[in-house]
């Protein structure tokens, strides 16, 4: 499987209002739109993020995830934002948007970090509405997103929010449904492999009622947190990695290369999960063989 993924060069030619390790260095025009953060509303903590530097943000990863850990102190450079300017396209003679992006050069490829909501990390007790965040194993959700809003490894420098491979997502980045999923595999029989899943976990969709009037929504609940396929890259490959949101006893769900008729339990995801992600920012060869970990269900 090719590894499609934004490289130095790229990410550096991309990022037009400069790349920063300090905010400090941040040119004056550009500050408040960097504060008020992506969707200009103040919500996302970009300079908090940068101010805390690398070691801030991995350090829940020292205990958690050590192979993780030790990859981002050999072979992981500094907390880094760049700066992508967008022109209007409708008015050419206003300011450029100004998009701030959070990432790390990790041997020479793009690793994009999301900051938390100022004020809402999981370390400082906020989950999301629906606590989803419980439905994670406690050593994923404490380490790699404890103090991030998640991460991902995009294919270009500034890419859709909800475009999450390679890495551990969080569910404010949008966990993609296992339908969503199934489009991916092959967006003509996808209906019939859900019938399947259903068969298996008649609880994979969900009936929810409004609270006020009573009526009736569907959800759907076994969601994928991370895929390890590259960003565009579809039909049944790599492995994804299930959870149902609501529920509580933490099973991941493990679907390699489309095989929806064997899907299987992860054991030890915490080392599974870190292993493969030290695999992924050191940059070796060749897929991850989940395979040690991986049990039929």
């Amino acid at each position: 499987m090719e590894v499609k993924s934004v490289s130095t060069e790229q990410y550096l030619a991309k990022m037009d209002g400069g790349v920063y390790v300090h905010f400090e260095d941040v040119p004056e025009e550009y500050r408040l739109d960097i504060e008020l953060g992506r969707d200009r509303t103040g919500t996302y903590d970009y300079v908090g993020m940068l101010q805390r530097r690398k070691d801030w943000v991995v350090e829940p990863l020292k205990e958690l995830q050590p192979y993780s850990y030790r990859a981002f102190q050999e072979a992981v450079g500094p907390l880094l934002l760049g700066v992508v300017l967008i022109k209007n396209l409708i008015r050419p003679e206003d300011p450029p948007l100004v998009r701030p992006i959070m990432f790390f050069d990790a041997t020479g490829r793009m690793i994009e970090v999301f900051p938390t909501f100022l004020g809402g990390s999981y370390e400082d007790g906020h989950d999301t509405v629906r606590g989803t965040l419980q439905s994670l194993p406690a050593a994923l959700a404490r380490s790699w997103l404890w103090r991030t809003n998640g991460w991902r490894m995009p294919s270009e420098p500034f890419q859709g929010p909800l475009i999450n491979r390679r890495l551990v997502c969080h569910p404010m980045q949008g966990w993609a449904s296992i339908e969503d999923v199934l489009k991916t595999y092959d967006p003509k029989r996808w209906k019939w492999m859900m019938n399947t899943i259903l068969k298996r976990f008649p609880d994979a969709v969900v009936t929810h009622y409004h609270p006020d009037d009573g009526s009736p929504s569907e959800w759907t609940q076994m969601r994928c947190f991370l895929d390890t396929r590259p960003p565009g890259v579809s039909g049944p490959v790599g492995d994804q990695f299930f959870v149902f949101d609501e529920h509580r006893d933490q099973t991941v769900y493990h679907i390699h290369r489309g095989d929806i008729d064997n899907i299987r339990i992860l054991r030890d995801p915490a080392d599974a999960i870190d292993r493969y992600c030290a695999h992924t920012l050191r940059r070796h060869p060749g897929e991850f063989d989940f395979s040690p970990w991986s049990e039929p269900l």
